[in-house]
Parts: structure tokens; C-alpha cells; sequence
């Protein structure tokens, strides 16, 4: 819609939202230049926020002016239930109030049509939801056949019992058409160790995302089963689907701030992704969501107790706690993190508030990046691929550590197996350095399916050439008589906000430490490397977080220099707090206030204004058809 209207692609919210400041500053609407629409379709319009309603806004009197006054017709599509983009802003009434919010723009009556007939769950599943999740509403309805949903009460510490279990199941349907969802992939120890299982006992082919919010790649889990958080996995649908983590604990660590009578919609969503086997993991220890009906989940699925006593499922607990709003810190958060799920906008005014960032040296051309493959195949016979973006940079900072210091802590090689096994052909040292990696990655990760699928590949996807002139590079930047270079450190420490106490960790890339001089110049300095398509400012928060954490350690106490770069594309960046260390507090401060701080639903009379006003600006724009 963006690029129609603008007549360019605009990659992301923060564009977006630079492109509607000046259509607002300007006081000009965007001029239509192709054929106008007769019927405009908002689809998946309950992910709706107020920037997108901004730009729904300016696109429909866009194309209105350029119909002369023929307006299109209007078809807003969504389920309210699937919006679980709050973290973005997005809220269900932009589909459930369409008609008296895009009123002034369409001079069209509404008519509000229910499609409740799903053609992707079976029967079975449909009854499942309805009666064991939504209070018996027959929200869901379908005419399609297939199994009962299937729910274990399990130990899920006990992950060779339940990958005993599952395997046939997954081998039945095929891992291409299964999927296990939980809440997150990176943090569930006990979906780590049941996917290792599943992986290494029973030879199942598993995609793991390197991310918790990173897009899954159609050609990665191609032919493998899917491991996937709700929100990767929205949109997708596959045969087999075994959900984790959606019983009480979901509204304990990620639904504190809604209401708990009512089934989250990110449970609905995960809860309608099987086109045929659901099933559900219920461990022993948690009790089900106070709005799960424990007797119709007995009626509408198979349960089978896997522990070693006889009990039910536990009861839920009475419905009603108080909602947990305002800030709630977690235990621990590490460095790269913190600023995830954060608006870009709201982000990058915590950045130029408190930082002053210096380009130093400019994004290169496009003929000067570096472009190593991101995706290489794993198994050409079955078709697989897999994902090998952050092993690339990985290798890249430990080629600089085995240039300059002979070692390869980055990558937790003793040197005795560095002294043994390092070869001495250039391009077989960029395969043995690529090997190492993804090992690595795999025991930081908790996760093992990549390097198992890997084990007989011959890790050759990067050139020595391209390995080479990143080194460079690193080298030119950071190489200097006086200058020593510790790489992957470590480093940790509480963290006050408020009355509420967190711990921060994370591993630097690159610390360097050079002897001071008699104006007290830093004499250490963070290198946070990345080999990234473009720099942004959850790197930068992550590089500060590295500052702050180094600057206020008592071994060293004050504040280091702090240095961005990318090497993919010779982006260097220098980031000055404008309040020395203090400020780097107050920076990591609002960011774990905008990270971790639940405001709850903005009121009726509140979100109606708000639209009120949106849609007002758009119609006081100048159209250019009055102008002399």
C-alpha cells in the first residue's frame, strides 16, 4: 500500500513514519500517479496501528481525488481474535469500529458479514477451541473431518519420554507438515532438550529460527519440521502442530497485563494453526488458564496422563486477578534483547535524546559490500537449506582473533586443538573457522538440529577471498602496536529501575585496551561488530548496554569509547553519550521501561479521538486541485 501510494518501497515502520511527518508538515496529500482502485480491500485489518491507519487514511483520499470524486468501495477483513501485535501498537477496533472510523472517507454504508466457517480445522479441533477455550461460543465453526486433539500431561523435563511419544506422530504426518510452537524459541529450556532429542535420537530434520522475531524462511524449513514462536507462525498453517507453554505460565510471563478469563489471542492463534493433529503439551506442575474449561477438555481431546501418578489435570485457578500493569523488570535480559519489541519511533526519540551517534565512515556502494551467502544447501538430495547469517559473523570477528592473537576464545577453542588442527590452506581454514562456528553457536544457542543436519557438509559456502577482505577491514580499524584486543567478553551486573532489579549480561565482540595518556583519554574501547544488510538502533542500544556494563564495573569505572561497525558495508559508527555514564543509565533506563512496561487498552473515548484526528489531518490536506 506504501509503495503504491509513494511510488517506492518503503522497507520499514520508521520509513514509513518519516514519509507520513512530512506529508503532515507539508499539508499536501500524496499524488495518485496510476490507475485508481473501484475496491479497496483492508485485509487482516485487526493488526491495524496508528501509523498504518494513517497511511489507510491518505491512501483512500488519495485514490477518492484521483477517481473525482467516485470514491471506492471499501472491504475491511480480520479476525479480532488474531491481533497479537500489541507490542507494535496494534489494536482490534480498527477492524470493529471500520464503519465509524473510515465513515468520513467512504460515503458507503457498511455491512458487517461473519465468517466463521474455518477451512483449515477439522471438526474435532473446532470443538476443542470453542468449548475448552472460548466458554462454549461457537466462535469457530467447519465441516471438515479429522482427529480429536491430543493432550499429554507430561514432565517436560523428561524429554526422551514426550520425543518417544511424538516421534511417531511426527513421522506419520512427515516433519515437512509439523510444527511446534511455544511462546519463545530462544529462552524454553525444555523445548531446547525435546528438539535435540527429537533431532539426534529419532533423526528429525528441524528448522530452529536464529531469532524470536526473525521472519521464517520458506526455503530453510522447507522439508523440516518447524520449531516457532506464535508470532513467526501466524499466517502458517501445517498437519501436525504440538503447542508448548500455553497454559498458565503464558499469562504469568507474557500476558501479566490481560485479562484472565478470557483465551489470549495469541493462544487462539497458536491453537488454530493444525490443519489436521493438534496437540497439546500440558505439563504436571501447570495448571491451565482460568478460562480453559478442564471438563471439555476431557470431552473434546484424547488426554494422556504420561506421569507417573494418576492425577487429572489440575483445575485453573479462579478467574479475576487485578491486571499487572505499569513496569515489571524480568530476572535477567541480556544485551541484544532489551530493545526488541520496541516501536521504532518511540526507539529511536530514546536514542537522540541521550546519544549523539557519529558516522565515521559511510556506508560503501554498493559494488563495496562484502555478500556471503546467508542461506547455503545443507542436503541437496532432500532439498534442505539452512540459515547461516549469524555463523558469518561469527567467523569473521575469530579470523581477526587468529590473525592477530593466535586464538579462537571468541569461538571457546582451547589452544592446544587450535595448535593441533588449524589448517594451513586458506580456504580449508575458512571451512574448519566455519565448522567451529556453528558449533558454537549451537552449545550458546541450546540448540543442535543445524549442526547435526551439517555434520558431513563441507562448510564452503564463504570464500576465502570475501573472508579475507572482511578481515581487512577489522584489521585497518582495529589493529595497533599499542593496542590490545580481547575478544567475546563477557561481562554482567545489576541494574535499579525504580525499586526493581535486573541482570544485565551480554557478550562484547571486541574490547580493546590501549595505554592512556596524560589528557585521561579512554584507553579502552567496545567494538561491536556486525555483518548485517544495514545498521539500526537496537545495535546501538546493544553496543551501549556493552558500555555501560564495562564503564561501570568497579575494575575499570569509567566510561569507554564506543564503536559500531558493520562490516558488510564499512558502516562505522562512534556513539557519545550526551551525559557521559550517567547518561548511558538513562538511556538503558527508558529502554527497559519501553521493553518491559505494560499500559494497558487505551479507552473507547480516547482511541475514537485519536482516529478522530488522524482522519481529520488526512481531509485538511491539499489536494493541488483548487491551487492556482
Amino acid at each position: 500500500m506504501a509503495g503504491k501510494l509513494f511510488g517506492r518501497v518503503v522497507p520499514s515502520d520508521r520509513e514509513l513514519l518519516k514519509l507520513l511527518r512530512k506529508i503532515d508538515r507539508s499539508c499536501k496529500l500524496p499524488l495518485w500517479t496510476s490507475t485508481p482502485f473501484d475496491i479497496v480491500v483492508l485485509d487482516e485489518f485487526q493488526d491495524c496501528n496508528p501509523e498504518t491507519f494513517w497511511l489507510v487514511a491518505c491512501f483512500l483520499r488519495s485514490n477518492n481525488v484521483a477517481k473525482e470524486g467516485q470514491p471506492a468501495r471499501i472491504v475491511v477483513l480480520g479476525d479480532e481474535r488474531q491481533s497479537i501485535y500489541r507490542f507494535r501498537d496494534a489494536d482490534p477496533r480498527y477492524l470493529t469500529l471500520a464503519p465509524e472510523l473510515l465513515g468520513p472517507i467512504s460515503p458507503y454504508p457498511f455491512t458487517e458479514v461473519q465468517l466463521g466457517n474455518s477451512f483449515r480445522l477439522p471438526i474435532p479441533a473446532v470443538e476443542f477451541i470453542n468449548r475448552g477455550f472460548l466458554g462454549g461460543e461457537q466462535y469457530i465453526s467447519s465441516s471438515k473431518h479429522g482427529p480429536k486433539p491430543i493432550v499429554l500431561r507430561c514432565d517436560l523435563k523428561d524429554s526422551d519420554a514426550l520425543a518417544e511419544k511424538l516421534s511417531p506422530l511426527i513421522k506419520r504426518n512427515g516433519p515437512e507438515n509439523c510444527a511446534i510452537i511455544a511462546p519463545s524459541v530462544r529462552k524454553s529450556k525444555p523445548l531446547k532438550n525435546l528438539t535435540n532429542t527429537l533431532a539426534k535420537v529419532h533423526g528429525i530434520p528441524i528448522s530452529v529460527p536464529t531469532e524470536d522475531e526473525a521472519p521464517l524462511n520458506d526455503q530453510v524449513i522447507h522439508g523440516k519440521m518447524c520449531i516457532s514462536t506464535i508470532h513467526q507462525f501466524k499466517g502458517r498453517e501445517r498437519e501436525l502442530v504440538i503447542l508448548l507453554g500455553m497454559d498458565s505460565s503464558y499469562l504469568r510471563y507474557y500476558g501479566r497485563d490481560l485479562p484472565d478469563d478470557k483465551c489470549p489471542n495469541e493462544v487462539f492463534v497458536a491453537l488454530t494453526r493444525a490443519l489436521g493433529q493438534l496437540v497439546l503439551l500440558n505439563d504436571y506442575e501447570d495448571k491451565m488458564m482460568p478460562c480453559v474449561s478442564v471438563d471439555a477438555v476431557y470431552d473434546t481431546a484424547e488426554v494422556t496422563n504420561m506421569t507417573s501418578d494418576e492425577a487429572d489435570i489440575l483445575p485453573p485457578d479462579l478467574p479475576g486477578r487485578p491486571l499487572e500493569l505499569g513496569l515489571l523488570l524480568p530476572m535477567s535480559c541480556t544485551a541484544n534483547e532489551i530493545a526488541r519489541y520496541i516501536q521504532g519511533d518511540a526507539l529511536d526519540k530514546v536514542v537522540k535524546r541521550f546519544l549523539h551517534v557519529k558516522r565515521v565512515s559511510p556506508r560503501l556502494s554498493v559494488h563495496g559490500r562484502i555478500n556471503i551467502q546467508n542461506v547455503v544447501a545443507s542436503d541437496t538430495q532432500k532439498g534442505f537449506f539452512e540459515s547461516v547469517s549469524d555463523i558469518n559473523g561469527l567467523v569473521i570477528a575469530a579470523a581477526l582473533e587468529l590473525e592477530t592473537s593466535g586464538t579462537l576464545r571468541s569461538l571457546g577453542v582451547r589452544q592446544e586443538e587450535v595448535n593441533r588442527n588449524m589448517p594451513r590452506h586458506p580456504q580449508r581454514l575458512v571451512s574448519w573457522l566455519c565448522r567451529l562456528a556453528c558449533n558454537y553457536e549451537a552449545q550458546q544457542s541450546g540448540y543442535q538440529p543445524r549442526m547435526i543436519q551439517m555434520e558431513h557438509h563441507r562448510f564452503d559456502w564463504m570464500r576465502h577471498e570475501d573472508l579475507e577482505l572482511a578481515r581487512r577491514r577489522l584489521d585497518k580499524e582495529l589493529v595497533d602496536t599499542d593496542r590490545h584486543l580481547n575478544f567475546e567478553v563477557g561481562m554482567s551486573g545489576k541494574f535499579l529501575v525504580d525499586d526493581q532489579i535486573t541482570k544485565l549480561s551480554g557478550r562484547a565482540d571486541i574490547v580493546t585496551s590501549s595505554p592512556g595518556n596524560s589528557d585521561g583519554e579512554n584507553d579502552k574501547t567496545i567494538w561491536e561488530i556486525k555483518f548485517v544488510s544495514q545498521l539500526t538502533n537496537e545495535h546501538i542500544i546493544q553496543a551501549c548496554v556493552y558500555g555501560y556494563l564495562l564503564g561501570s564495573s568497579p575494575a575499570y569505572g569509567k566510561l569507554p569509547r564506543i564503536i559500531l561497525y558493520n562490516v558488510r558495508d564499512g558502516d562505522k559508527r562512534e556513539i557519545i553519550p550526551r551525559d557521559g555514564l550517567a547518561g548511558l543509565r538513562k538511556l538503558i533506563k527508558n529502554v527497559l521501561r519501553l521493553r518491559y512496561t505494560a499500559t494497558g487498552e487505551v479507552s473507547y473515548e480516547e482511541f475514537i479521538q485519536r482516529c478522530t484526528e488522524t482522519t481529520q489531518k488526512v481531509m485538511n490536506l491539499s489536494d493541488g486541485k483548487n491551487e492556482g
